[in-house]
């Protein structure tokens, strides 16, 4: 009986081990994807495709096309509970799925006010696409968004763009003294600017209450992320801010078989930044590791890259690229955040054959920029 990966959750680290399912079937190996949602939206791409930049092909990997593609089972439901002992992964529809390896990669979850009918968390972000209908269809004519983080800010920047969609009135909510209050002071000062030119209210030093949401048509949530693994039961150790606790190989502390990525992961306690990059370069060690225990090889570490830079659009024709304390802005860095975004989706959206090359998602970035 060929023995079994079940991959709870669809999450940008899972899809580089969706990928190697056939070259595994040598290993007698079988994979099975768990997701409650048959689309990963992918987050670089979310801010732009909210304002109406990115089409939603450009926005999304369909996760059951891929798993067709390379021959893996597709199951969409929710895990409810997961059991180390009995090995056994259990759904909210009574499903029981009995694992030999187990990767745990369910993103995370923004801070719950389901007492507020008009609040939009943004994670989980397929949440966000009703109310962009809603704001296509200029049904929402003041939002507030509440979070002046990276990805509050970002999607104020899109969305108040001069060549958005929307010319919805936008209220921008920061409980610090100022806008991405952890990026360089300039680039919190430049982004400010632009959104007061653009008559975006930008409040800082001013925390959400749920009873502003009474002054708005929409209030989109942009706070208080937390690891999805807490609306799953289980008995795994957890480290920084309840996300399951991993060694430095991504495997669970205590387990051989089982690993955990992404938001979900607190890798050896060292508590990293929930941001894309680190699940990205994740999912290729996964790749690594996985196949390293089918085959007794030696497991690597992760190790982060020196430094993670980060690029922050405005719309398709300006950016903010950031590495540490250094922030630069230009068109030439909406230009690469598109051939990045466009190259790492097509890997799993497209056929080989029909990726587009470098040379090619750079000419369309510079059109698309114009």
């Amino acid at each position: 009986m060929a023995k079994k990966l079940i991959i709870v959750g669809g999450g940008h680290a899972s899809l580089p081990v969706i990928k190697m399912a056939e070259k595994w079937k040598r290993y007698d190996l079988e994979i099975i994807l768990i997701s409650e949602n048959p689309y990963l939206i992918y987050s670089g791409a979310l801010p732009q495709f909210m304002g109406g930049f990115y089409e939603w092909n450009q926005t999304t990997v369909n996760l059951k096309k891929l798993c067709e593609r390379y021959s893996v089972r597709f199951v969409e439901s929710f895990v409810e509970s997961i059991s180390k002992d009995q090995s056994t992964v259990w759904t909210t529809g009574g499903e029981r799925y009995a694992y030999d390896y187990l990767l745990i990669n369910i993103g995370a979850s923004t801070a719950d006010f389901k007492d507020l009918q008009n609040a939009v968390p943004v994670k989980p972000m397929d949440e966000l696409l009703s109310l962009r209908k809603n704001l296509k269809r200029g049904e929402i004519e003041k939002l507030l968004i509440a979070g002046g983080g990276a990805a509050g800010t970002e999607l104020a920047l899109n969305l108040s763009h001069p060549r958005s969609f929307t010319s919805t009135d936008i209220t921008l909510l920061e409980n610090n003294e100022s806008l991405l209050s952890s990026f360089p002071a300039k680039m919190s000062d430049r982004v400010t600017q632009i959104l007061q030119q653009r008559s975006v209210n930008v409040q800082t030093s001013k925390k959400f209450q749920p009873a502003m949401s009474k002054e708005y048509d929409a209030v989109l949530i942009a706070v208080g992320n937390r690891p999805g693994s807490l609306s799953i039961t289980h008995d795994f150790e957890t480290g920084a801010g309840e996300r399951i606790l991993t060694d430095e190989t991504l495997r669970v502390k205590g387990e051989q078989t089982v690993f955990a990525a992404g938001d979900t992961a607190d890798v050896n306690g060292r508590d990293y930044q929930a941001i894309g990059v680190h699940a990205v370069k994740q999912g290729v060690l996964l790749r690594h590791n996985i196949e390293s225990l089918l085959t007794g090889g030696k497991l690597k570490r992760y190790k982060p890259y020196a430094v993670n830079p980060l690029i922050l659009s405005d719309g398709p024709d300006n950016a903010f690229y950031v590495v540490n304390n250094f922030a630069w802005e230009g068109r030439w860095a909406a230009i690469l955040k598109y051939v990045l975004d466009m190259n790492w989706l097509e890997k799993y959206s497209k056929k080989p054959g029909y990726r587009r090359s470098y040379i090619e998602l750079l000419r369309d970035g510079v059109k698309r920029s114009g």
